[in-house]
């Protein structure tokens, strides 16, 4: 496994965060209820969710903390293609000097206010220690509030994402590192092709970068992991398998992470269960 001089990855909080994830995926009324099977084992409680333009996201209270998870698109092929070949780079004021995907700010944009209300409203105002994560879209979504949500006065306490696309350019990932080495991971997986886009590098560069540490399961978590960084770059991980065409054979490593099905998959409702994957 590879060293940084970032805090201990912890992988049984890696597991508990994929479910919770995975949990954003499913019906508003489990989510408030608590219901939605075996995603929700872990003891949250007084959810409220958000929604999106798009997604949802939900902020309840986990182990005396505020937790938000962001939910990702569920038409993972068309979502993949869209960022392999098309780039929106806007200018963010949250982040100085750096560009963001233009796509992904306005989704996060869309549940701002209700996340920030939200959190207010259980308990935890600016100041406070919170909790984040998210899967594909909603993995670049956390990487998003978790800049706004500290500068708007939050203590980030810990963060696992899953999934990720790459959601800005080298700025924002060195803004990010800086404030958020030591306390968030962006775990993943395999062939996932999600990551892979938007591409950094093609016809012309983007300069689109990846947050930092990576932690990188080859298999099924009982294999164990790599952990990536620039500085420590033995193994590229994910990305030494860029080839998103091949890559989109492959998407069955997205939608499982840590052993979860982190879609709408595995959700204990009759609606998730009726829906299927656009290909």
């Amino acid at each position: 496994m590879s060293c940084s001089a970032v805090a201990s990855y912890n992988e049984s909080r890696a597991l508990t965060y994929a479910k919770l994830a995975g949990a954003a995926y499913c019906s508003q009324e489990s989510l408030e209820s608590w219901s939605c099977g075996s995603k929700c084992e872990a003891d949250v409680s007084a959810v409220t969710v958000c929604t999106g333009d798009h997604v949802k996201a939900f902020v309840g209270l986990w182990e005396g903390k505020c937790l938000v998870s962001f939910e990702g698109t569920s038409d993972i092929a068309s979502f993949i293609k869209d960022l392999e070949f098309m780039k929106s780079g806007t200018s963010w004021d949250v982040c100085d000097g750096c560009k963001v995907h233009g796509g992904f700010l306005d989704e996060y944009n869309s549940v701002k206010q209700c996340v920030q209300t939200a959190l207010t409203g259980n308990g935890c105002p600016t100041g406070s220690p919170i909790r984040t994560t998210g899967h594909s879209l909603g993995a670049a979504m956390n990487s998003l509030a978790l800049l706004d949500l500290a500068q708007e006065g939050w203590e980030i306490e810990e963060s696992y994402d899953f999934g990720k696309p790459r959601t800005g350019d080298s700025k924002f990932a060195a803004t990010h590192n800086a404030l958020f080495a030591d306390r968030a991971w962006r775990v993943t997986h395999s062939h996932d092709p999600v990551p892979q886009v938007p591409p950094d590098s093609l016809i012309v560069d983007w300069h689109f970068e990846h947050v930092e540490p990576e932690i990188y399961y080859k298999g099924s978590v009982s294999e164990g992991y790599k952990q990536c960084t620039k500085a420590h770059d033995d193994t590229k991980c994910v990305e030494q398998y860029w080839n998103v065409p091949l890559d989109l054979l492959h998407i069955a490593d997205h939608l499982t992470y840590m052993g979860t099905d982190t879609s709408f998959f595995g959700c204990d409702n009759s609606a998730e269960q009726s829906r299927s994957i656009v290909l």
